[in-house]
């Protein structure tokens, strides 16, 4: 039987609208030209691909519903999988610079993908100044979590300049799609053994009783959640289009920053969140004492073992960031202190075991709830997601990967989401606001190169001259 989504995958797709479509995406710059002769840089990305799709059998698979919505839909093969419909090929007007490509990657992710196929696109981008040219990738989050994200990155990226020989995998014929009956019929026995799984997982595993010290940091966090976050002009209505703005920042910085404070990078990186935000609430006219704003952080439960998997084993935490006017001294400790409270508190295993039980449900239900308008929420103020990433240079086709830009979608009335992955020695910022509620969205990506300076004086670091001009630029 092929594989059914899981309650939290099938969520992704529940949740998605015309005007807020849920996947995940990644911008990259490549160098123009390959480092070794012959090679063929970035264009050679199509080539690569198919080589090495039979490494990742999903992109070749496509949702399959069960009648009446019983089940959750199911990866099936596509029997008219195209894959030149997945690749593209773009060029920006001139003189292709930051502007232009962040209108043109903008407008790529703010369109969804089409369900009746395998559920990816690429998009090559050439005319960006300077001769180097652009990779835009888009998954949707029923397929990957960024962990994984991050894996299948490794899969079609090279390590050295000169490439890899693609594992060779023979390739199946196409299984025939399954029969109503059979759709129903592993629906029903797939239901009844997730029942038994998760009974048995409670019975041996003390930690997966709901009663026992992680369902009450459960209860505790759902308490929290129903107390209404603060108004504000980060939660207005998402529309059906985007805005995007980019940010590089050296790692080194970061680790200065949390070894002075004796802190963690995650500490510096949530902390120049909340400068951001407090830039961007001062030139609104909105800062103000005491403001602390909530923010949902995913973070991924994947072991070990599950390394290569598709699918999503994310959960979330709820940390509250100060917003208002202090130090940046003070804004760290305060951070610093809420993550640590939260890690004592194991808040992210109490919502796994919550998302675990609501695989129990029917999926009608998750349906229904997946309908429910999200727009008026009150819950959270914006998402905030940290995923490490590959901390050694790559390439394609010889060109070399400059920058890696992690691109999330909106949802509701969460109107700004902010995401970073580190690679080869860099912090990369992706802020994605709603085009419409967020047209000063530059403010934020202003308040967290500021903020970091800030951070940095404030913990008595100075850079050298070199240093302190050593912004990346996407273009």
């Amino acid at each position: 039987m092929p594989d059914r989504l899981t309650s939290l995958d099938a969520t992704f797709l529940n949740f998605e609208r015309p005007t807020a479509p849920l996947h995940v995406a990644g911008l990259y710059i490549f160098e123009g030209t390959p480092e070794l002769e012959g090679r063929p840089g970035l264009a050679g990305i199509f080539k690569a691909i198919e080589e090495r799709l039979a490494e990742v059998p999903r992109y070749r698979q496509r949702l399959a519903g069960v009648p009446l919505g019983l089940g959750h839909p199911l990866w099936i093969e596509d029997p008219d999988f195209d894959l030149s419909y997945h690749l593209r090929r773009a060029a920006l007007p001139s003189p292709g610079g930051r502007k232009e490509l962040l209108e043109y990657v903008a407008r790529l992710h703010a369109r969804p993908l089409d369900r009746t196929r395998p559920l990816w696109e690429v998009y090559v981008i050439e005319g960006l100044a300077d001769g180097r040219m652009a990779l835009y990738s888009k998954v949707h989050h029923a397929m990957v979590d960024g962990i994984s994200g991050i894996d299948l990155v490794t899969i079609l990226f090279d390590f050295e300049a000169k490439g890899r020989t693609p594992r060779r995998k023979g390739r199946r014929l196409p299984e025939a799609p399954p029969s109503r009956a059979e759709l129903l019929a592993g629906t029903a026995l797939d239901f009844a053994g997730d029942i038994v799984s998760t009974v048995r997982k409670t019975v041996t595993d003390p930690r997966a009783l709901l009663v026992n010290a992680a369902g009450a940091v459960a209860m505790r966090t759902l308490a929290q959640l129903f107390r209404p976050a603060p108004e504000g002009p980060l939660n207005v209505p998402v529309g059906a289009h985007r805005r995007i703005e980019l940010a590089a920042i050296s790692l080194d910085r970061a680790k200065a920053i949390k070894d002075r404070w004796s802190g963690t990078v995650n500490d510096v990186v949530l902390t120049a969140v909340a400068e951001a935000v407090h830039h961007f609430l001062k030139q609104r006219g909105g800062a103000r004492p005491g403001l602390v704003y909530r923010v949902m952080v995913p973070v991924s439960v994947r072991d070990p073992s599950q390394r290569m998997t598709l699918g999503n084993r994310v959960t979330a935490i709820f940390a509250d960031l100060p917003v208002g006017p202090m130090t940046p001294r003070q804004r760290f400790l305060s951070v610093h202190r809420e993550m640590a409270g939260l890690k004592e508190s194991h808040q992210a295993l109490a919502a796994d075991r919550l998302i675990a039980i609501t695989s129990w449900a029917p999926a009608t239900l998750h349906v229904l709830a997946g309908r429910l308008s999200l727009s008026g929420q009150r819950f959270i103020n914006l998402v905030v997601s940290n995923v490490p990433g590959v901390q050694a240079p790559l390439y394609v086709g010889g060109a070399r990967l400059l920058e890696a830009y992690p691109l999330l979608p909106l949802a509701g009335n969460l109107a700004l989401v902010i995401c970073v992955s580190s690679y080869n020695g860099s912090l990369y910022w992706g802020l994605i606001g709603d085009r419409d509620g967020l047209p000063d969205l530059e403010k934020l990506r202003e308040g967290l190169e500021l903020g970091f300076d800030r951070l940095e004086r404030a913990a008595g670091i100075r850079r050298s001259r070199k240093a302190a001009r050593g912004r990346a630029s996407s273009a």
